[in-house]
Protein backbone atom coordinates (compact mmCIF):
# COMPACT_ATOMS: atom_id res chain seq x y z
CA UNK A 1 0.00 0.00 0.00
CA UNK A 2 1.47 3.25 -1.15
CA UNK A 3 2.41 6.44 1.33
CA UNK A 4 1.11 9.79 1.04
CA UNK A 5 2.50 12.13 3.55
CA UNK A 6 1.69 16.02 3.45
CA UNK A 7 4.55 18.11 4.84
CA UNK A 8 3.23 21.88 6.00
CA UNK A 9 4.97 24.65 4.63
CA UNK A 10 5.65 28.17 6.35
CA UNK A 11 5.34 31.55 3.77
CA UNK A 12 3.25 29.72 1.44
CA UNK A 13 0.00 31.25 1.65
CA UNK A 14 -2.38 32.42 -1.64
CA UNK A 15 -0.04 30.65 -3.85
CA UNK A 16 -3.27 29.60 -5.57
CA UNK A 17 -2.18 27.18 -7.97
CA UNK A 18 -0.71 23.26 -7.55
CA UNK A 19 3.40 23.07 -8.42
CA UNK A 20 5.11 19.86 -9.52
CA UNK A 21 8.49 19.50 -8.63
CA UNK A 22 10.60 16.80 -10.52
CA UNK A 23 13.64 15.49 -11.39
CA UNK A 24 15.29 14.52 -7.81
CA UNK A 25 14.68 11.26 -6.05
CA UNK A 26 10.62 11.87 -5.74
CA UNK A 27 8.69 14.10 -7.26
CA UNK A 28 7.06 16.35 -4.90
CA UNK A 29 3.52 18.02 -5.40
CA UNK A 30 2.71 21.42 -3.63
CA UNK A 31 -1.03 22.52 -3.55
CA UNK A 32 -3.04 24.30 -1.60
CA UNK A 33 -4.91 23.06 1.54
CA UNK A 34 -7.43 23.11 4.17
CA UNK A 35 -4.84 21.38 7.03
CA UNK A 36 -6.43 18.08 7.37
CA UNK A 37 -10.17 17.70 8.24
CA UNK A 38 -11.70 20.85 9.83
CA UNK A 39 -14.49 19.61 12.05
CA UNK A 40 -16.31 22.46 13.87
CA UNK A 41 -14.43 24.85 12.15
CA UNK A 42 -15.49 23.41 8.60
CA UNK A 43 -16.09 26.62 6.22
CA UNK A 44 -18.85 26.44 3.22
CA UNK A 45 -16.39 28.45 0.86
CA UNK A 46 -12.47 29.26 0.32
CA UNK A 47 -10.67 32.02 -0.97
CA UNK A 48 -7.22 30.48 -2.56
CA UNK A 49 -5.54 33.49 -1.39
CA UNK A 50 -6.44 32.84 2.16
CA UNK A 51 -5.28 29.40 1.54
CA UNK A 52 -1.65 27.90 2.77
CA UNK A 53 -0.15 25.31 0.86
CA UNK A 54 1.44 21.88 2.07
CA UNK A 55 3.79 20.08 -0.24
CA UNK A 56 2.64 16.13 -0.68
CA UNK A 57 5.29 13.41 -1.48
CA UNK A 58 3.53 9.95 -2.42
CA UNK A 59 5.97 6.69 -1.67
CA UNK A 60 5.49 3.92 -3.42
CA UNK A 61 4.84 0.26 -2.27
CA UNK A 62 8.22 -1.25 -2.27
CA UNK A 63 9.81 1.77 -2.35
CA UNK A 64 11.90 2.84 1.04
CA UNK A 65 10.71 5.89 2.52
CA UNK A 66 13.59 8.43 3.17
CA UNK A 67 13.94 10.06 6.89
CA UNK A 68 12.42 13.29 7.80
CA UNK A 69 15.81 14.97 7.24
CA UNK A 70 16.24 13.69 3.89
CA UNK A 71 12.67 14.59 2.80
CA UNK A 72 13.13 18.07 3.92
CA UNK A 73 16.37 18.38 2.65
CA UNK A 74 14.99 17.25 -0.90
CA UNK A 75 11.73 19.49 -0.45
CA UNK A 76 14.54 22.68 0.46
CA UNK A 77 16.31 21.48 -2.98
CA UNK A 78 12.86 22.17 -5.13
CA UNK A 79 12.12 25.49 -3.12
CA UNK A 80 15.58 26.67 -3.50
CA UNK A 81 14.73 26.66 -7.27
CA UNK A 82 11.27 27.79 -7.29
CA UNK A 83 12.74 30.96 -5.34
CA UNK A 84 15.19 31.56 -8.01
CA UNK A 85 12.46 31.19 -11.01
CA UNK A 86 9.88 33.68 -8.56
CA UNK A 87 12.06 36.40 -6.93
CA UNK A 88 8.55 37.34 -4.63
CA UNK A 89 8.57 33.43 -3.28
CA UNK A 90 9.22 33.42 0.44
CA UNK A 91 8.10 29.65 0.73
CA UNK A 92 10.25 27.38 2.87
CA UNK A 93 10.12 24.05 4.94
CA UNK A 94 11.04 25.80 8.13
CA UNK A 95 7.52 25.80 10.08
CA UNK A 96 7.51 27.37 13.58
CA UNK A 97 3.65 27.26 14.17
CA UNK A 98 2.47 23.36 13.68
CA UNK A 99 -0.73 23.00 12.43
CA UNK A 100 -0.78 19.50 12.46
CA UNK A 101 -0.83 16.85 15.15
CA UNK A 102 0.89 13.62 15.89
CA UNK A 103 -1.41 11.25 17.21
CA UNK A 104 -0.80 7.65 18.58
CA UNK A 105 -3.02 5.26 16.12
CA UNK A 106 -4.47 3.79 19.69
CA UNK A 107 -5.68 7.51 20.45
CA UNK A 108 -9.78 7.14 20.04
CA UNK A 109 -9.50 11.72 20.90
CA UNK A 110 -6.61 12.79 18.39
CA UNK A 111 -6.96 16.31 18.19
CA UNK A 112 -8.79 18.36 14.75
CA UNK A 113 -9.13 21.92 14.17
CA UNK A 114 -5.73 22.78 14.48
CA UNK A 115 -5.51 21.04 18.22
CA UNK A 116 -8.61 22.75 19.53
CA UNK A 117 -11.67 19.60 19.24
CA UNK A 118 -10.87 16.31 19.71
CA UNK A 119 -13.21 13.81 17.37
CA UNK A 120 -14.09 10.42 18.96
CA UNK A 121 -12.15 8.23 16.48
CA UNK A 122 -13.41 4.21 16.05
CA UNK A 123 -12.35 1.67 13.32
CA UNK A 124 -15.22 -1.31 13.60
CA UNK A 125 -14.48 -2.71 10.43
CA UNK A 126 -10.81 -3.53 11.09
CA UNK A 127 -10.23 -3.08 15.09
CA UNK A 128 -11.46 -6.39 16.79
CA UNK A 129 -11.62 -5.19 20.06
CA UNK A 130 -14.66 -3.07 18.81
CA UNK A 131 -17.93 -5.10 19.01
CA UNK A 132 -20.36 -2.80 17.93
CA UNK A 133 -21.43 1.37 17.57
CA UNK A 134 -24.57 2.73 17.69
CA UNK A 135 -26.10 5.70 17.95
CA UNK A 136 -28.47 6.50 20.52
CA UNK A 137 -31.45 7.70 18.61
CA UNK A 138 -31.14 4.29 17.16
CA UNK A 139 -30.16 2.60 13.56
CA UNK A 140 -30.38 3.09 10.81
CA UNK A 141 -30.80 6.51 11.04
CA UNK A 142 -26.72 6.71 11.42
CA UNK A 143 -24.24 4.41 9.20
CA UNK A 144 -20.85 4.90 10.90
CA UNK A 145 -19.17 4.50 7.30
CA UNK A 146 -15.92 6.62 8.68
CA UNK A 147 -13.84 6.18 11.54
CA UNK A 148 -13.87 9.70 12.77
CA UNK A 149 -17.78 9.13 13.29
CA UNK A 150 -18.61 12.32 13.91
CA UNK A 151 -18.62 12.61 10.33
CA UNK A 152 -21.95 9.90 9.90
CA UNK A 153 -23.49 13.22 12.28
CA UNK A 154 -21.61 16.55 10.12
CA UNK A 155 -21.53 14.89 6.44
CA UNK A 156 -25.63 15.98 6.11
CA UNK A 157 -25.35 19.14 7.87
CA UNK A 158 -21.98 20.06 5.71
CA UNK A 159 -23.76 19.68 2.61
CA UNK A 160 -26.92 21.34 3.45
CA UNK A 161 -24.91 24.17 4.28
CA UNK A 162 -22.92 24.79 1.77
CA UNK A 163 -25.68 23.95 -0.59
CA UNK A 164 -27.87 26.92 0.85
CA UNK A 165 -25.16 29.09 0.84
CA UNK A 166 -24.13 28.69 -3.07
CA UNK A 167 -27.57 29.86 -3.77
CA UNK A 168 -26.51 33.59 -2.24
CA UNK A 169 -23.98 32.89 -5.47
CA UNK A 170 -26.28 34.15 -8.40
CA UNK A 171 -28.72 35.97 -6.05
CA UNK A 172 -29.71 39.59 -7.31
CA UNK A 173 -32.23 41.88 -6.16
CA UNK A 174 -34.41 44.69 -8.21
CA UNK A 175 -32.85 47.91 -7.21
CA UNK A 176 -34.32 51.88 -7.90
CA UNK A 177 -31.87 54.10 -6.67
CA UNK A 178 -31.10 58.16 -7.37
CA UNK A 179 -27.85 59.26 -7.90
CA UNK A 180 -26.57 61.85 -5.31
CA UNK A 181 -23.06 63.47 -4.95
CA UNK A 182 -21.13 60.15 -3.85
CA UNK A 183 -22.45 57.78 -6.21
CA UNK A 184 -24.47 57.45 -9.44
CA UNK A 185 -27.88 56.22 -9.58
CA UNK A 186 -29.09 52.58 -10.95
CA UNK A 187 -32.34 50.81 -12.09
CA UNK A 188 -31.98 47.80 -12.40
CA UNK A 189 -31.19 44.17 -11.09
CA UNK A 190 -28.07 43.78 -8.68
CA UNK A 191 -25.96 40.95 -7.33
CA UNK A 192 -26.12 40.16 -3.71
CA UNK A 193 -22.43 39.05 -3.70
CA UNK A 194 -19.51 39.89 -6.21
CA UNK A 195 -17.02 37.33 -5.41
CA UNK A 196 -12.80 37.48 -6.41
CA UNK A 197 -11.33 35.43 -8.27
CA UNK A 198 -10.21 31.71 -6.49
CA UNK A 199 -13.56 31.08 -4.49
CA UNK A 200 -13.88 27.28 -4.45
CA UNK A 201 -16.50 25.42 -2.05
CA UNK A 202 -15.56 22.88 1.12
CA UNK A 203 -15.88 20.10 -1.26
CA UNK A 204 -13.99 21.13 -4.09
CA UNK A 205 -11.22 22.61 -1.06
CA UNK A 206 -11.55 18.49 0.37
CA UNK A 207 -10.11 17.62 -2.66
CA UNK A 208 -6.68 18.78 -1.70
CA UNK A 209 -6.91 16.25 1.26
CA UNK A 210 -8.09 13.41 -0.44
CA UNK A 211 -7.10 11.80 -3.70
CA UNK A 212 -5.27 15.10 -4.95
CA UNK A 213 -1.40 14.29 -4.95
CA UNK A 214 2.19 12.90 -7.09
CA UNK A 215 -0.23 9.81 -8.49
CA UNK A 216 -2.84 12.78 -9.84
CA UNK A 217 -0.80 15.62 -10.87
CA UNK A 218 1.83 15.33 -13.64
CA UNK A 219 4.60 17.08 -15.04
CA UNK A 220 3.41 19.29 -18.14
CA UNK A 221 -0.58 19.14 -17.57
CA UNK A 222 -2.07 22.52 -17.44
CA UNK A 223 -4.29 22.10 -14.54
CA UNK A 224 -6.73 19.92 -12.41
CA UNK A 225 -9.87 20.10 -12.80
CA UNK A 226 -12.11 20.92 -8.75
CA UNK A 227 -15.59 19.51 -9.31
CA UNK A 228 -18.29 20.43 -6.41
CA UNK A 229 -21.02 17.77 -5.12
CA UNK A 230 -23.20 21.20 -5.05
CA UNK A 231 -25.02 21.36 -8.23
CA UNK A 232 -24.99 24.75 -8.44
CA UNK A 233 -21.03 25.43 -8.04
CA UNK A 234 -19.00 25.57 -11.32
CA UNK A 235 -16.26 23.45 -11.40
CA UNK A 236 -12.65 25.32 -11.11
CA UNK A 237 -9.66 24.74 -13.17
CA UNK A 238 -6.53 24.83 -10.75
CA UNK A 239 -3.28 25.58 -12.76
CA UNK A 240 -0.29 23.82 -12.61
CA UNK A 241 3.45 25.19 -12.71
CA UNK A 242 5.81 22.24 -13.50
CA UNK A 243 9.53 22.56 -11.95
CA UNK A 244 12.51 20.22 -13.08
CA UNK A 245 15.56 20.02 -10.93
CA UNK A 246 18.22 17.64 -11.61
CA UNK A 247 20.88 18.48 -9.19
CA UNK A 248 21.26 19.53 -5.15
CA UNK A 249 22.81 21.82 -3.40
CA UNK A 250 25.02 22.18 -0.32
CA UNK A 251 22.82 21.40 2.87
CA UNK A 252 24.21 23.64 4.78
CA UNK A 253 23.88 27.11 3.11
CA UNK A 254 20.02 26.09 2.09
CA UNK A 255 18.87 27.01 5.74
CA UNK A 256 21.09 29.96 5.95
CA UNK A 257 19.16 31.11 2.79
CA UNK A 258 15.44 29.85 3.69
CA UNK A 259 16.42 32.02 7.30
CA UNK A 260 16.88 34.93 5.22
CA UNK A 261 14.17 34.45 2.68
CA UNK A 262 11.33 33.78 5.31
CA UNK A 263 11.86 36.56 7.77
CA UNK A 264 9.67 39.89 7.73
CA UNK A 265 12.51 41.68 9.31
CA UNK A 266 15.16 42.90 6.79
CA UNK A 267 17.91 43.14 9.78
CA UNK A 268 17.22 39.26 10.12
CA UNK A 269 16.91 39.03 6.32
CA UNK A 270 20.79 40.71 6.23
CA UNK A 271 21.69 38.22 8.50
CA UNK A 272 21.13 34.99 6.58
CA UNK A 273 21.74 35.99 3.01
CA UNK A 274 25.32 37.05 4.55
CA UNK A 275 25.82 33.75 6.20
CA UNK A 276 25.52 32.25 3.02
CA UNK A 277 28.34 34.96 1.92
CA UNK A 278 30.56 34.28 5.30
CA UNK A 279 30.82 30.69 4.38
CA UNK A 280 33.43 30.84 1.62
CA UNK A 281 35.02 34.16 3.95
CA UNK A 282 38.13 31.68 3.71
CA UNK A 283 38.09 29.71 1.15
CA UNK A 284 37.28 32.70 -1.83
CA UNK A 285 40.40 34.17 -1.09
CA UNK A 286 42.39 30.66 -1.90
CA UNK A 287 40.61 30.25 -4.77
CA UNK A 288 41.31 33.57 -5.94
CA UNK A 289 45.07 33.25 -4.98
CA UNK A 290 44.75 36.74 -2.96
CA UNK A 291 45.09 37.67 0.63
CA UNK A 292 42.61 38.77 3.01
CA UNK A 293 43.61 39.90 6.32
CA UNK A 294 40.18 41.19 7.72
CA UNK A 295 36.30 41.10 7.14
CA UNK A 296 36.30 43.74 4.59
CA UNK A 297 38.84 42.35 2.16
CA UNK A 298 37.49 38.68 2.66
CA UNK A 299 33.38 40.02 1.39
CA UNK A 300 35.45 41.87 -1.62
CA UNK A 301 37.10 38.37 -2.24
CA UNK A 302 33.54 36.33 -2.31
CA UNK A 303 32.35 39.13 -4.12
CA UNK A 304 35.17 38.91 -6.75
CA UNK A 305 34.39 34.56 -6.75
CA UNK A 306 30.62 35.57 -7.47
CA UNK A 307 30.03 38.17 -9.87
CA UNK A 308 31.32 40.54 -12.29
CA UNK A 309 31.54 44.26 -13.22
CA UNK A 310 28.93 43.10 -15.78
CA UNK A 311 27.14 40.97 -14.20
CA UNK A 312 26.51 43.68 -11.46
CA UNK A 313 25.76 46.18 -14.08
CA UNK A 314 23.18 44.01 -15.61
CA UNK A 315 21.40 43.05 -12.61
CA UNK A 316 21.26 46.81 -11.88
CA UNK A 317 19.79 47.10 -15.47
CA UNK A 318 17.01 44.77 -14.87
CA UNK A 319 15.67 47.00 -11.68
CA UNK A 320 13.33 49.58 -11.39
CA UNK A 321 15.13 53.57 -11.82
CA UNK A 322 13.59 53.98 -8.72
CA UNK A 323 15.16 51.19 -6.79
CA UNK A 324 18.71 52.21 -8.84
CA UNK A 325 18.06 56.18 -7.44
CA UNK A 326 17.20 54.97 -3.84
CA UNK A 327 20.11 52.62 -3.59
CA UNK A 328 22.61 55.69 -4.59
CA UNK A 329 21.14 57.67 -1.20
CA UNK A 330 22.82 57.80 1.76
CA UNK A 331 21.49 54.73 4.58
CA UNK A 332 20.16 56.85 7.72
CA UNK A 333 20.91 54.75 10.63
CA UNK A 334 19.79 54.83 14.00
CA UNK A 335 22.89 56.89 15.22
CA UNK A 336 24.02 60.24 13.65
CA UNK A 337 26.17 58.38 11.29
CA UNK A 338 24.56 57.49 8.03
CA UNK A 339 25.90 54.84 5.54
CA UNK A 340 27.06 56.22 2.12
CA UNK A 341 24.88 55.33 -1.19
CA UNK A 342 26.09 53.01 -3.21
CA UNK A 343 27.56 54.62 -6.97
CA UNK A 344 25.96 52.45 -9.69
CA UNK A 345 26.63 54.98 -12.39
CA UNK A 346 30.25 55.00 -12.68
CA UNK A 347 30.91 51.39 -14.13
CA UNK A 348 33.86 51.09 -12.29
CA UNK A 349 35.43 49.28 -9.33
CA UNK A 350 31.71 47.69 -9.10
CA UNK A 351 33.04 44.98 -6.55
CA UNK A 352 34.70 46.57 -4.44
CA UNK A 353 32.25 49.33 -4.77
CA UNK A 354 29.77 47.00 -3.66
CA UNK A 355 31.75 44.52 -0.86
CA UNK A 356 32.56 47.90 0.72
CA UNK A 357 28.70 49.12 1.01
CA UNK A 358 27.88 45.38 2.19
CA UNK A 359 30.29 45.79 4.71
CA UNK A 360 29.40 49.32 6.12
CA UNK A 361 25.78 47.72 6.18
CA UNK A 362 27.15 44.58 7.82
CA UNK A 363 28.97 46.42 10.84
CA UNK A 364 25.56 48.09 11.55
CA UNK A 365 23.33 45.15 11.67
CA UNK A 366 25.41 43.15 13.72
CA UNK A 367 27.39 45.53 16.06
CA UNK A 368 25.68 47.57 18.96
CA UNK A 369 28.77 49.79 19.81
CA UNK A 370 27.79 53.27 20.28
CA UNK A 371 31.50 54.27 19.52
CA UNK A 372 34.81 53.13 17.45
CA UNK A 373 38.05 54.55 18.65
CA UNK A 374 35.78 57.27 20.53
CA UNK A 375 33.90 58.22 16.99
CA UNK A 376 29.97 57.16 16.69
CA UNK A 377 29.04 54.57 14.33
CA UNK A 378 26.23 53.76 12.52
CA UNK A 379 23.95 51.35 14.17
CA UNK A 380 20.31 50.05 13.24
CA UNK A 381 18.72 49.44 16.20
CA UNK A 382 16.11 46.60 16.39
CA UNK A 383 12.04 47.24 15.11
CA UNK A 384 13.30 50.99 14.72
CA UNK A 385 12.03 52.64 11.56
CA UNK A 386 15.54 52.73 10.63
CA UNK A 387 15.60 49.34 9.68
CA UNK A 388 13.41 49.55 7.06
CA UNK A 389 15.76 52.10 5.39
CA UNK A 390 18.44 49.10 5.09
CA UNK A 391 15.98 46.99 2.99
CA UNK A 392 17.24 48.34 -0.14
CA UNK A 393 20.19 46.44 0.09
CA UNK A 394 17.92 42.96 0.27
CA UNK A 395 17.08 42.41 -3.41
CA UNK A 396 21.23 43.00 -4.15
CA UNK A 397 22.64 40.24 -1.30
CA UNK A 398 20.17 37.88 -1.73
CA UNK A 399 20.86 37.88 -5.41
CA UNK A 400 24.68 37.28 -4.16
CA UNK A 401 23.46 34.14 -1.71
CA UNK A 402 21.79 32.80 -4.94
CA UNK A 403 25.13 33.01 -6.81
CA UNK A 404 27.12 31.47 -4.30
CA UNK A 405 24.77 28.44 -3.67
CA UNK A 406 24.52 28.08 -7.40
CA UNK A 407 28.59 28.45 -7.35
CA UNK A 408 29.34 26.08 -4.87
CA UNK A 409 27.43 23.41 -6.60
CA UNK A 410 29.20 23.69 -8.98
CA UNK A 411 32.49 22.93 -6.92
CA UNK A 412 31.05 19.96 -4.91
CA UNK A 413 27.97 17.34 -6.21
CA UNK A 414 25.42 16.94 -2.94
CA UNK A 415 24.26 13.09 -2.38
CA UNK A 416 21.46 12.58 0.38
CA UNK A 417 21.74 13.33 3.77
Amino acid sequence: MALNLQLQLSMSKGLSKAIVFHGLEFSVVVHPTIHGDPILTSQGFYYLEQMESVAEIRFETGVPRLNDNQIEYILDNYLFEYSVIHDESQVNTKVTNFKYSHSHFSEIYPLYDQFNTQALLLDELNDTSILSIKSLEGEPKYYFHDYCLVKAYSDDMIKNHVSALSQLLDKKLLVQMLPTEDRDGYFGKMRLLKCDDGLIDYYQASQFEYGFGSRDIKPDQGWVTLRSEIESVNDFELPIETVYLDKKYNPILLPYYFSGLKEVNPLLNFIGFYNVLEYYFEEAPIILNRKAIGEKEQIECVLSWLVTEQSITDFFALQSPEFNSIIENEIKTSSTVSIKGLDIKTKSNLVRKLSIWFYSIRCAVIHSKKSRNNKEVAIFKPYSEEVNNMAISIPVIKWLAIKCIQKDSQLNGFCDL
